[in-house]
């Protein structure tokens, strides 16, 4: 068990204890010279913790949150997973990755964050996904500053149906005029997704509806995967 004194590489933080052989980091390949790093005990306070409660062979809950014993950045895997790096059915973290993913750079079936790439949904200052809001939004149903989609809605908008100042596509809307009857009708169609009026954050809206729902459907599966865990612990062993 490292003791937190021990070399490491400050570029890519792998463990540099023992290395005699070369003058480049075996992972990252920069000199040795450069990048040897120590840790002061100021950086070692980092937070772990881990439930004993394991469901699908995951802890309930893991936190691994700042640099801690060998690790230099703390990586969280469980079905509710914080960390610096996180992994799990809900991960929050600066890097989140799983079912429900909330973080700096969120990748998930719901993503929010910074950054955010969500299979169904996403909310984010970027985001990419099936409905897609933010900043500069890229979706089947896009909604944002900038917004491209089969349904675009933004300030500047491409898609099938567009709508914005700047749109641009094979169906436009400025403002609230459709430029034909089939963006009138498609706008109308349409309405309860993007809303009436440019501007309107229906679409937000929507994905936190989606975001609730998936976090019941996986509170759900997670309850189940307990209970038939707990059942099979239960079950009497027969010797034959």
């Amino acid at each position: 068990m490292s003791n937190g004194k021990e070399p490491f590489c400050s570029n890519c933080g792998y463990q540099l204890t023992g290395l005699v052989d070369s003058s480049k980091c075996p992972e990252c390949g920069k000199p040795i010279v450069e990048v040897l790093t120590r840790s002061p005990a100021s950086m070692r306070t980092g937070k772990r913790y881990r439930s004993k409660t394991t469901v699908f062979g995951l802890p309930l809950v893991h936190v691994a949150m700042g640099p801690k014993d060998d690790e230099l950045r703390g990586r969280a895997r469980g079905i509710i997973a914080i960390g610096d790096t996180a992994t799990g059915f809900l991960a929050l973290g600066g890097f989140a990755w799983g079912g429900i993913a909330i973080g700096g750079m969120a990748v998930g079936l719901i993503a929010v964050g910074g950054m955010a790439i969500g299979l169904l949904a996403c909310l984010g200052g970027g985001a990419v996904g099936g409905l897609a809001s933010g900043g500069g939004a890229v979706g089947a149903v896009a909604q944002g500053g900038g917004a491209v989609g089969i349904i675009a809605d933004g300030g500047g908008a491409y898609g099938y149906l567009a709508r914005g100042e700047e749109a641009r596509g094979t169906h436009t809307v400025t403002g609230s005029s459709p430029d034909s009857p089939e963006a009138a009708r498609l706008l109308d169609r349409w309405s309860w997704l993007i809303g009436r009026r440019p501007g309107t954050l229906v679409l937000p809206l929507w994905v936190l509806v989606v975001l609730a729902a998936t976090g019941a459907l996986m509170t759900l599966v997670v309850a189940l995967g307990y209970v038939a865990q707990r059942m099979s612990r239960s079950r009497p062993v027969e010797y034959r």
